[in-house]
């Protein structure tokens, strides 16, 4: 018997010592696990990020952690352009601002992003011209101007066909200029996007953003909705062709027609969704310059709401990017209510929305709203009298302010 429990012992010991052996680690990654971004992650949660650089000879420096790390490739892309591949990204960049995508991508396909944007400040002695909102859709032989800061400075002005202004394309004319204004002529060039590069006397080379060619007819604004039987104008570049204006079946050969406008009586038409396209003289489709590319046809609308404001305008916390002044707000009557049109950036997990005045303290319009996939699109609120009296009387103006949105449009009915 005692031999029996000894040997049951002893089996034990051996057991138990043999489980408290070293173990050798073992890697859990696959290289067909789905990539993550794990850091930089901004405070905010929205897995955006915006670099703010003070001057061309600040690099954008920043790393990324990815998992699968072992079979992960990271992609940096600064509007729409590879500049680099790597974890950790160290390089400098012309002036000017960017739209930026960080790529992570698996050895097996998968993939995954953050956006963003890279702003590159001039010296305050440079030559510099911001890009307006609505980009430069400019016309070869068709006068152009540039606004900014030092433009006097500026002896050529080249057109690149990639980032870092290495492959010149063409020299534009120089017709005119001073320190804030500069006018130029384009000679042929094809359709597409190109970068604009300032050249001083020293041969110095400055960043001045993109510009996009058109040889044809583009209609760029005015074009999203419109009021039946009332004026109507279209804006854009090469419009002094159109000859005729379609909504759904109405053809309109009524018009005037300018360089830069198409104008002409609207349809009578129910509100709701309407197609629209134009036609020039030699039978060519105007182009329509949207968000979804370049169009022949649009979708247009009749609302029975009236526009107070129009961008798109991406929304950032601590700028008042959206500003409808008092005497453009005079023509909202109270009870009306307002309605913000809306979209979600693109990699935005959170946002937050807030209606507020200049002064940006307590006289709150919309006490901020935030969090995820809750607002209504359009969002609405009652202009009472205590939204008129904060506008007349706290910095003149109703400001839309938050984080993570691009508000559309503003209307009132």
């Amino acid at each position: 018997m005692k031999k029996y429990i000894y040997i049951v012992l002893a089996i034990f010991c051996a057991g138990m010592f043999s489980s408290c052996e070293k173990q050798e680690p073992f890697d859990t990654q696959s290289p067909d696990d789905a990539p993550l971004i794990l850091k930089p992650y901004n405070e905010s949660g929205t897995g955006s990020f915006t670099y703010d650089l003070a001057n061309p000879d600040t690099p954008l420096y920043d790393s990324v952690t990815v998992t699968p790390s072992r079979y992960t490739t990271v992609n940096w892309y600064l509007d729409g352009v590879l500049v680099f591949t790597g974890l950790k990204i160290n390089m400098c960049f012309p002036t000017g601002t960017y739209s930026l995508k960080i790529e992570a991508v698996t050895e097996a396909g998968l993939r995954t992003e953050r956006l963003g944007s890279v702003t590159v400040h001039p010296y305050a002695t440079d030559p510099y011209s911001a890009v307006p909102t609505g980009g430069r859709h400019v016309v070869p032989g068709v006068e152009m101007s540039l606004n900014g800061q030092n433009l006097s400075k500026v002896k050529s002005l080249i057109i690149t066909s990639d980032l870092f202004g290495e492959t010149e394309v063409c020299a534009a004319e120089i017709v005119s200029q001073d320190d804030a204004t500069l006018k130029y002529n384009l000679p042929a060039l094809a359709d597409g996007i190109y970068y604009l590069r300032m050249v001083d006397e020293d041969g110095n080379v400055y960043g001045a953003g993109v510009i996009e060619v058109h040889n044809g007819a583009v209609a760029l604004s005015g074009f999203g909705e419109f009021v039946p039987k009332e004026e109507w104008v279209i804006t854009g570049v090469s419009l002094q062709n159109v000859a005729s204006v379609k909504v759904d079946e109405t053809v309109i050969t009524e018009l005037t027609a300018t360089d830069t406008t198409v104008t002409f009586l609207a349809p009578e038409a129910e509100v709701g969704e309407h197609t629209l396209s134009m036609l020039n003289k030699d039978g060519s489709s105007v182009l329509f310059v949207t968000s979804a590319g370049t169009l022949t046809e649009v979708t247009v609308i009749v609302s029975a709401e009236t526009t107070l404001w129009e961008g798109p305008v991406d929304l950032a916390w601590d700028a008042d990017l959206i500003k409808v002044t008092k005497e453009e707000m005079a023509q909202v009557a109270v009870g009306s209510t307002i309605f913000l049109y809306f979209e979600v950036l693109d990699g935005a997990e959170y946002y937050a929305l807030r209606v507020t005045t200049p002064w940006w303290d307590v006289n709150d319009l919309v006490s901020q709203i935030d969090g995820a996939n809750t607002l209504p699109n359009p969002y609405s609120f009652t202009y009472d009298e205590k939204c008129k009296n904060f506008v007349d009387n706290c910095g003149d103006a109703m400001c839309v302010v938050g984080n993570g949105l691009k508000i559309i449009k503003i209307t009132y009915k």
